[in-house]
């Protein structure tokens, strides 16, 4: 049979309380109680629970929320932040929830960013196995080889690293200046970058416009909006996702 454990730390993160790191300390220090009693160990059967609080303060299942946000370049999408870095978080109005990204753009990378309070959605977002596409406007500058077209209409490897196969199109070209329309399914670390520089192009603008069901539509740069509740099932149904309604 299988088991209905839950991890505690992740049910603390999940409600914005805290990091799974930080909240396993919290554990460990006496600080959460379970049905009103102090619990020490770091998951428990899910039908045991009643209520859950931390530092006295009980909390309650949340509904899951979805965001869209327009990054601007120039912030990382992280709270961390090296140097003259800023982050992206410092955008948001006050009121917004803590919040996990689904997936990340980089510093230079412009366009559609998912943010959600439910880390399960976002997991799932993210995973290539359930093939939400991404697409980007992407302009880059250099001689287009039939080499990039051809290898990437099937899995191909760069440096030792395997990407799954991709769809490019060519929206204009003006000389060595060419827009294209790429759609990709798995999302690496600076994965269009790596496979434009090897085919010896140099990547002048890079905006992601669509994610799975999310469209960047006009929404202005640098401002987060909230998705509307009435759309969850349609998005739901179009990834195949079942969501919790309700979620800790």
């Amino acid at each position: 049979m299988k088991s209905s454990k839950v991890r505690l730390s992740k049910i603390l993160s999940h409600c914005g309380i805290c990091s799974r790191r930080e909240a396993e300390k919290y554990i460990k220090e006496g600080y959460l109680k379970v049905n009103g009693k102090i619990f020490t160990d770091y998951s428990i059967e899910s039908k045991q629970i009643k209520k859950i609080s931390i530092f006295d303060k009980v909390l309650n299942k949340k509904k899951t929320r979805i965001w869209i946000f327009n990054k601007p370049i120039n912030y990382v999408s992280s709270n961390k932040e090296q140097g003259n870095q800023r982050s992206l978080f410092k955008l948001f109005p006050k009121d917004i929830p803590r919040l996990v990204s689904v997936g990340r753009l980089d510093i230079m990378s412009e366009g559609l960013m998912i943010f959600t309070n439910n880390p399960t959605l976002s997991s799932f977002l993210e995973k290539p196995k359930n093939k939400i596409t991404r697409k980007y406007k992407v302009i880059v500058k250099g001689d287009l080889s039939e080499d990039l077209f051809v290898a990437t209409k099937k899995n191909f490897e760069i440096a030792g690293q395997i990407y799954q196969k991709i769809k490019i199109q060519v929206i204009s070209s003006r000389e060595k200046i060419h827009t294209l329309k790429i759609e990709l399914i798995e999302g690496k670390n600076r994965e269009i970058r790596k496979i434009m520089k090897n085919y010896k192009l140099v990547v002048k603008k890079l905006k992601r416009v669509e994610y799975g069901p999310f469209k960047l539509g006009q929404l202005e740069l640098g401002k987060i909006f909230e998705v509307n509740k009435q759309e969850f099932n349609k998005i739901f149904k179009k990834i195949g996702y079942i969501d919790e309604n309700n979620f800790w």
